[in-house]
C-alpha cells in the first residue's frame, strides 16, 4: 500500500512539473498561431447563437400556423418547442460537436449544463430548465431560456496582440472589435485561448 501511495505521489510531482514547465516556456509568436485564432474566433460566431443568442428555429405554440395543423396537438405545454428540420443542427450530439471544435474542454463543459440538463438551486427556490431536449422523434428549444446576447461582434484582426499572462499552453491576446449594431463603439476585448488536443482553442466567450 506505501509503495503504491508513494507511486501516485511521484506520478502527481510529474504531472505537476511538466505543468510549470509548460508555464515557463514563452508565448509562440504571434504570426504562427495567427490563423488558427482567426479560425475559431470565426467559427465561434454561428456557435455563439447556440449558447448565448437566439438558439435553433422552432415552430412556435399557438400562432396560426400552428391552430391550422394543430402541430402540438395532444403535447402538454412544458415550455418546449419543436426545432424546425430546417435548423443548422438537429441533434444534441450535432451542437456538441461543433461547440468542441471552437471551445476548450473545460469551458464548454461548464455550459452544458445550463444547454442540455438544466438545473435546480432548491433553496432559492430557483430553477433553469436546458435550453435544449430531445426524445426519440424530436428535438426541442426551452421558450423560458432568453437570450444573453444579441448580435454579432466583428473584430479588428490586425490589431490583435498576445499580452501578458501568456505562455506555451495558454494564451491572452487583445483585439479592437465593436458590434454590429453598434459599429461606432470601437473597444478592446480579451480572449482566453487554451493549447489542448494538438491545437489551440477558445477559453472564454468571444460574443
Amino acid at each position: 500500500m506505501k509503495r503504491i501511495l508513494l507511486i501516485l505521489l511521484i506520478v502527481l510531482i510529474m504531472l505537476m512539473a511538466s505543468c510549470c514547465d509548460a508555464s515557463r516556456e514563452p508565448a509562440p509568436e504571434l504570426d504562427t498561431v495567427y490563423d488558427r485564432l482567426v479560425q475559431v474566433i470565426e467559427a465561434s460566431h454561428e456557435v455563439n447563437v447556440l449558447l448565448f443568442g437566439a438558439g435553433l428555429p422552432v415552430y412556435p405554440r399557438g400562432d396560426a400556423e400552428d391552430e391550422l395543423v394543430h402541430r402540438y396537438y395532444g403535447v402538454t405545454d412544458n415550455g418546449r418547442e419543436f426545432v424546425t428540420p430546417y435548423a443548422k443542427y438537429g441533434s444534441i450530439a450535432e451542437m456538441q460537436s461543433a461547440i468542441a471544435a471552437v471551445y476548450s474542454v473545460e469551458y464548454r463543459e461548464s455550459l452544458y449544463e445550463s444547454l442540455f440538463t438544466g438545473y435546480a438551486a432548491n433553496e432559492m427556490s430557483v430553477a433553469m430548465p436546458a435550453r435544449f431536449y430531445e426524445d426519440e422523434r424530436f428535438l426541442y428549444m426551452s421558450k423560458y431560456v432568453d437570450p444573453l446576447v444579441e448580435g454579432v461582434r466583428v473584430y479588428d484582426y490586425a490589431s490583435m496582440a498576445i499580452v501578458d499572462y501568456s505562455h506555451a499552453s495558454r494564451l491572452r491576446v487583445s483585439i479592437r472589435s465593436y458590434t454590429e449594431d453598434r459599429p461606432e463603439e470601437w473597444k478592446t476585448v480579451y480572449l482566453s485561448f487554451v493549447f489542448e488536443n494538438g491545437d489551440w482553442y477558445l477559453d472564454s466567450p468571444s460574443c
